[in-house]
């Protein structure tokens, strides 16, 4: 979501085209030291709710075992719509400077022959 990408040994994913300019809206949720974001939700009008183990990938829709459960309830999405907030909120938008350290990194071992 951030708009770029990471190679594995300078090897690109078929079809991975990061974007010139990354989006500064989407960011990294501040949390404290050791713990993981590990939601998977989106809210659809202030009314449904998709969520689940889905990963939202394509290994998630071809190989594994996932659930995935789409709620119809504008109560329940207006507590996901708070949780959105709160990790909005404390996040850090745009490309962290640790993420921008390894991608010029890796541009640079990359490159050379």
């Amino acid at each position: 979501m951030l708009g770029v990408a990471l190679s594995n040994k300078c090897k690109y994913e078929k079809d991975n085209r990061p974007w010139t300019n990354p989006i500064a809206t989407v960011g990294v949720p501040d949390l404290p030291k050791g713990d993981k974001l590990h939601h998977k939700f989106a809210i659809i009008d202030e009314r449904w709710v998709i969520t689940g183990s889905h990963n939202w990938s394509a290994a998630a829709n071809h190989k594994n075992d996932e659930t995935l459960l789409i709620l119809d309830n504008p109560q329940l999405a207006a507590h996901f719509v708070r949780e959105f907030e709160r990790l909005y909120r404390r996040a850090s938008l745009g490309v962290p400077v640790w993420l921008q350290q390894k991608i010029a990194a890796e541009q640079q071992t990359c490159s050379q022959p």
